[in-house]
């Protein structure tokens, strides 16, 4: 990850407070990622499970960067040291915000953080100036990032904030303080980290901890949406989307803006262009894939089924791969996929030891088959595939299924 800082002057004058020695060198951006160093970059080393930052500091520093940062010693006189680099960033956010005199609403939840985040930072372009946190950049360390990137005088920060273990929220929320808090859903996500649901649902829910107004939409319901689409929309879209004017309409209010509803939601949304990989539905050579290849645990895959199963008069083919950290019931996660699916589709294609589980139930579908990589599937794939089908893909990040959609838009 790599940004660019709007604000120069801004962060160096904070930035230079917590050290002794003299920041005299420009700073254009921040980079945590050694192959992405540009010029008068800050060079952030970070240690992680499958690589150390603090291997690729000289050449960071050979790269154009002004600075390194990390909480290891390098006897380069452009090397800053820090005694735990979480705390540093989380400081020096802190004081950061300090300047920053707007709104910010926070998002988490197991499903829909993404999508809800963009929609209501579209929604709220209508009437404000608003940064959000791009793509999936949602983490202890990219959260932060992003908001540095961001113009102090925007006055709507909207940010997703995404956990895969105990204490993420916490630690994030304590830092934005959220004046809008929203929960999207809870569900089994990233059980290998959290080791219960019910962890899951603390560590979300501290998010209203530290919120001035709180949205629990995994409790409560929001407001309906009474407006009529030209084209189909999934339950999961629609949820989004109601849970995101819901909020956008609170902060409208609270600024003594009319409310979006009707024709002009409908006009807003026009222009509105889904995250990758949740959900877009496009044309193929005479057949339609639902690309919801980015991410995937039992609700959202249930979710995305029951879209599937919305498509009339056409062959349905649910395209399926593991379901990752999702601890010492997976198989059964899997299996039940498989259950769930045989009402929902015609054509069952596995990918992935988990969910080779799903095809327990392989005699209800028309056809059902499993393959040990995403070629071969794609291979058959293809030549099943005729005029007027309809492909969900759906599987975790790590299953790269997202690799299928590309191949298969580059078949003519």
């Amino acid at each position: 990850m790599r940004i660019d800082l709007k604000e120069k002057n801004h962060f160096l004058t904070v930035f230079e407070t917590f050290f002794d020695q003299s920041i005299n060198r420009p700073i254009n951006g921040i980079s945590i990622d050694s192959r992405n160093i540009k010029k008068n970059d800050l060079f952030i080393a970070i240690k992680g499970e499958n690589f150390d930052g603090n291997d690729f500091v000289d050449q960071a520093l050979q790269d154009g960067a002004s600075y390194t940062l990390s909480s290891y010693e390098n006897e380069s006189s452009h090397h800053l040291l820090v005694e735990d680099l979480n705390v540093f960033i989380k400081e020096l956010l802190i004081n950061w915000l300090k300047s920053f005199n707007g709104r910010i609403v926070g998002i988490t939840g197991s499903n829909g953080k993404t999508t809800t985040k963009d929609l209501i930072a579209h929604l709220l372009q209508s009437k404000f100036k608003v940064e959000k946190t791009l793509g999936n950049y949602n983490t202890s360390i990219s959260v932060p990032l992003s908001i540095l990137s961001f113009a102090l005088d925007s006055e709507i920060y909207v940010l997703e904030l995404g956990a895969n273990k105990v204490g993420d929220i916490e630690y994030l929320s304590s830092i934005v303080k959220p004046d809008y808090g929203v929960i999207t859903s809870i569900a089994a996500a990233h059980l290998d980290g959290f080791g219960s649901i019910e962890n899951i649902e603390k560590e979300k829910k501290s998010i209203l901890n530290h919120s001035a107004k709180k949205f629990n939409f995994h409790e409560t319901k929001p407001n309906s949406l009474p407006v009529n689409f030209k084209e189909h929309k999934s339950n999961i879209f629609i949820k989004n989307l109601e849970i995101a004017s819901h909020v956008a309409n609170d902060i409208f209010n609270d600024s003594n803006f009319p409310e979006l509803n009707g024709d002009l939601l409908i006009n807003c949304l026009e222009s509105f262009k889904m995250p990758p990989g949740r959900g877009e539905i496009f044309s193929l050579n005479n057949f339609k894939i639902i690309d919801d290849s980015y991410n995937a645990n039992p609700e959202s895959v249930k979710a995305a089924l029951d879209h599937l199963s919305g498509f009339k008069e056409c062959r349905k083919f649910f395209v399926f791969g593991d379901m990752k950290e999702l601890g010492a019931n997976e198989e059964i996660f899997h299996k039940k996929i498989g259950q769930y699916a045989v009402e929902k589709a015609d054509i069952l294609l596995t990918v992935g030891k988990l969910a080779k589980n799903a095809q327990s139930n392989s005699n209800n579908f028309a056809l059902s088959l499993h393959f040990n990589d995403n070629f071969s599937l794609l291979e058959k794939l293809n030549e099943l595939l005729t005029d007027g089908d309809i492909v969900l893909i759906k599987g975790s990040r790590s299953m790269q299924l997202d690799q299928l959609i590309n191949e298969l838009k580059n078949v003519k």
